[in-house]
Parts: C-alpha cells; structure tokens; sequence
C-alpha cells in the first residue's frame, strides 16, 4: 500500500533527492537503500520499502497501473544504473555462447533500458559508447540468427515499454531483417543502417518527459519534436564511428512524415510541397519508424492495422521504389505470420 509524505516541505525535500527510472530497471536493483516512490496527484507515494529486494509481483503491479517510471533515492539511482550498465556489458560479450534465445531476448531488453539513461544524459561519451558498441555486437549477433528475429522483435513488445524507449529497438529489428532478406545491401552496410536507425532518435533527451503522452501540442512543441533530428545529428557526430552518409541519414530521417500526415488525414491536394531527394537507405529507415509508430498504440491513440500501415507506405514509395515495396509487404506479412 501506497504511503505519503504528507508535509509540504518533506515533499519538496524529497524531490531534490530522488531521481526517474524506469519501472523495469528495478529488476536489476539490489537491497535499497532508500524508499520507492510513484508520483501520483502532485505526492510522491512510497510503494517499496527501503531495505527490500522490490519482487517479480511487486514490478508487475506498477507495471499493470500504467506506471512507466518510479523514483528512486540518487543513492539507489546510481547503482541500479551500474548494475544495469554491467549486466549489458556483460551479456554483450557473451551473446554467442550459451542459449541464443535467452542470450538476445536479455541483451535486446538490457540495451533498451540503457537507452531511458543515454536520454537522461546524451553528453556522457562513456554511456553512448557502450551502448553504440553494444548495439554493433547484437547487430552482428541478430544477422547470425534470422530465424529469431520475429521472435525477439514479439518478446520485446511484451514488456510494455514506454515507446520512447521501445520504438528505436523495433524499427531497427524489422529493418535489419529486411535488408537482409532483399539482398541489396553487404554485411557492413546492414550493421551501418541498423546502428544508424537505433540511435537516430536520440535526440528527444532534449525533449520534456512530459510532452510525450499528450495530443495537443504547442507550436513550440511542434518545433522541439520536429528538431529532435538535427538534435540526435548534432548529439552523435564526432562521437561515434558513422559515417557522414549514415550521419546525414539521422539528420533527415523524418523526411518522410509530412507526407504521412497528408495521407493519413487524406488531404487530395499535400500541404507540404517540399520534395527531398532520397536514396533507398534513407527511405527504408524512415518507412520502418513510420510503420512501427503506426501499428503501435501511444497513450493518445491505438494503433493502425499492418493492412491500414501498409496502405500509408504504398503511397510513399511504391512509385519510387515498386519492386522494393512488393518484396516489403511480402517481408511484412511473413514476419508478423510468425
């Protein structure tokens, strides 16, 4: 049971102590020091005692009450992302021996939890190059075992990640598998585009927590949300090995979404006139975000069907890229069939 602080001025003490973390990053906690707390109605609520080991049930009830984060003392805070950063670390380097299965479906997780802290600090070298080489080993991991793609892709969907946190890992495991499955691209440039996707979205660190979940939005939101690529271009160059051309690719990436929302609000004459000349890497990265944001609930809307997607895309690429569009759809329904 839930308990509260009640005096205002604890309260506000508090909350110069304690610090978000994900709800399921409380699997890697170990004996707390401190309280767990939820922010409910203005109060933090402790919901976990201090000197416990927070349990399977207990994650799983916060889980279940649409709690996407819990607050933590910033003693705990520090060791349960050291823990974390460890565990990755960890698994990373030994992705190829042991049972496959488990070995990828724990590294997927890991690495995408790692992705909340990298958005709590972007200019930390140290965590970005962890996760950018941890992203590298599992890209080459995911290429050697194909056949457990869809696999990995489903049971990362079972955990009910926020979408921010959910959404880059997806994207790029749909678009690996199929860059793989068209043949048009070697080895290197599949592993290029795959770290390319994941971490095209870092920039939205720079946009509030709380602007995520709402519909309407303010023109200066409007603006934060649609800069975020130049943000996670300008937070990546210099600091990890792409290069310009996959660079260039974070910078754009969202090149097709205004003719997304032309077509998906069915406007017969497109309010956006700009054309931007793309190759098919580029596309392929914007057209699987776009896919998996639109058969994917957010807290403001459901999702579409794969058909209703699909239909989307098909106006987006199909005259430039027919025979690609053909084998997507192909590629589509088999991987969701499985």
């Amino acid at each position: 049971m839930a308990l509260t602080v009640s005096s205002y001025i604890e309260q506000n003490k508090l909350a110069l102590k304690l610090r978000p973390i994900l709800v399921g990053e409380l699997f890697l906690s170990k004996k707390l020091n401190y309280p767990v707390y939820i922010h409910k109605d203005g109060l933090f609520l402790a919901v976990i005692s201090e000197g416990s080991v927070p349990s399977k049930e207990q994650i799983n009830t916060l889980i279940k009450n649409f709690h996407k984060e819990v607050y933590v003392h910033k003693e705990d805070f520090v060791e349960i992302k050291q823990s974390l950063e460890t565990a990755l670390i960890k698994v990373t380097r030994s992705l190829s021996v042991g049972d496959p299965i488990e070995n990828g479906t724990k590294d997927i997780k890991l690495l995408s939890l790692n992705m909340s802290g990298l958005y709590l600090n972007p200019h930390s070298d140290d965590l970005l190059m962890v996760q950018f080489q941890s992203s590298q080993n599992l890209s080459k991991f995911l290429m050697e075992n194909r056949k457990l793609q869809s696999y990995f892709y489903h049971q990362l969907k079972k955990e009910n990640f926020h979408f921010t946190i959910s959404q880059p890992m997806l994207s790029s495991l749909l678009l690996l598998s199929f860059l793989q499955s068209i043949h048009l691209f070697h080895d290197k440039e599949v592993e290029n585009l795959f770290l390319t996707s994941y971490l095209k979205d870092i920039g939205l660190a720079m946009i509030p927590d709380s602007k995520y979940d709402i519909k309407s939005l303010t023109p200066r939101d409007m603006d934060l949300f649609a800069n975020h690529a130049d943000f996670s271009h300008d937070l990546l160059e210099g600091r990890v090995p792409l290069s310009k051309n996959y660079l260039n690719i974070v910078r754009h990436h969202h090149f097709l979404n205004d003719k997304m929302k032309d077509i998906v609000q069915k406007k017969t004459e497109p309010q956006h006139k700009t054309e931007v000349l793309m190759g098919l890497d580029i596309t392929l990265v914007a057209v699987f975000d776009i896919i998996v944001a639109m058969i994917n609930d957010r807290p403001y809307r459901k999702g579409m069907t794969l058909y209703q997607a699909l239909e989307v895309v098909k106006r987006m690429m199909a005259d430039e890229y027919p025979q690609e569009f053909k084998a997507l759809v192909v590629f589509l329904k088999q991987f969701f069939k499985n």
